[in-house]
């Protein structure tokens, strides 16, 4: 009787056992490496991305130009743009512009604010502190059917090499205003946003409250417009543009007078009034 030869399918299922092994083996380790790689090279990537371009796909740069446009205010007297402010607070409806003193002393009341979205309010001038004698001013208007961000404040003391940008409504063709208010609504915008850099920090403020000096060429109409960070906090006010023609401050507040290298440096640069003085004229 002949015997049979074994069947060869147990040698094939034991090379495709092997084959199978050494497939699962190569998955085991591609796969770590893969993670490892998404994890290391590409997730940074899109994270950063991500933090470079918002949901709306613009840069953070342009969104400090946006919360510019947003807060910054047109001071109005009798028709004519006198100057800047800043949206600083609001309470339930009632809205705390902060702008320069010598802006509402350009002209007399009664005083109009505009927004950004062309609306014009009727604005109340609010007594100072007791004591106060820094160049602040504060205007208050009331609005029931419009909502309006304000300023996001800073709360650490900007250092020298800074980035900061500084915004305002500079003097030009367009400084009358109609007195019709809706010629006023119509009225174009007109905000100058110019980027600069810290470069004076004072340790006593020059008379006024002029604290910060930064190489941004801020011109005349953008007094009392904003100061802000690289993250659109509020570091202060414009008030005082470099070399100007007349009132130039060399005194500090404490009654001394400013040295000549000092002098130099505040003729050369533009200056603002810090946060912290502002919150502390306005009690916030």
């Amino acid at each position: 009787m002949s015997k049979i030869a074994p069947h060869d399918s147990a040698k094939r299922t034991l090379r495709e056992r092997v084959a199978e092994i050494e497939w699962q083996y190569w998955i085991a380790r591609l796969v770590p490496m893969l993670y490892v790689t998404v994890l290391t090279l590409i997730l940074p990537k899109i994270l950063t991305q991500s933090f470079v371009v918002s949901e709306l796909g613009i840069t953070p740069e342009q969104k400090v130009h946006q919360h510019l446009r947003a807060i910054s205010i047109k001071v109005i007297a009798h028709g004519e743009r006198i100057g800047s402010g800043v949206l600083l607070k609001r309470h339930h409806q009632v809205y705390t512009v902060i702008t320069n003193a010598h802006v509402v002393q350009a002209s007399s009341a009664p005083y109009q604010l505009q927004t950004h979205d062309g609306q014009v309010y009727a604005a109340a001038l609010i007594a100072p502190p007791s004591g106060q004698n820094r160049d602040l001013s504060i205007l208050r208007f009331q609005s029931h059917q419009r909502s309006y961000p304000t300023a996001k404040l800073a709360t650490t003391v900007p250092k020298v090499g800074d980035r900061v940008w500084s915004a305002g409504f500079p003097t030009g063709g367009n400084d009358k205003v109609d007195r019709n208010l809706k010629d006023l609504e119509k009225a174009p915008w007109g905000l100058d946003t110019i980027d600069g850099q810290i470069s004076q920090v004072l340790p006593v403020a020059i008379a006024g409250g002029y604290r910060i000096g930064f190489d941004g060429a801020i011109r005349k109409g953008m007094s009392g417009g904003p100061v802000v960070d690289r993250s659109g906090r509020l570091i202060g006010i414009n008030g005082v543009h470099a070399n100007p023609l007349w009132d130039i401050p060399e005194i500090l507040e404490n009654g001394s007078t400013a040295s000549d290298e000092l002098k130099e440096q505040i003729h050369n640069a533009s200056w603002a009034i810090p946060i912290e003085y502002i919150l502390d004229h306005t009690r916030l």
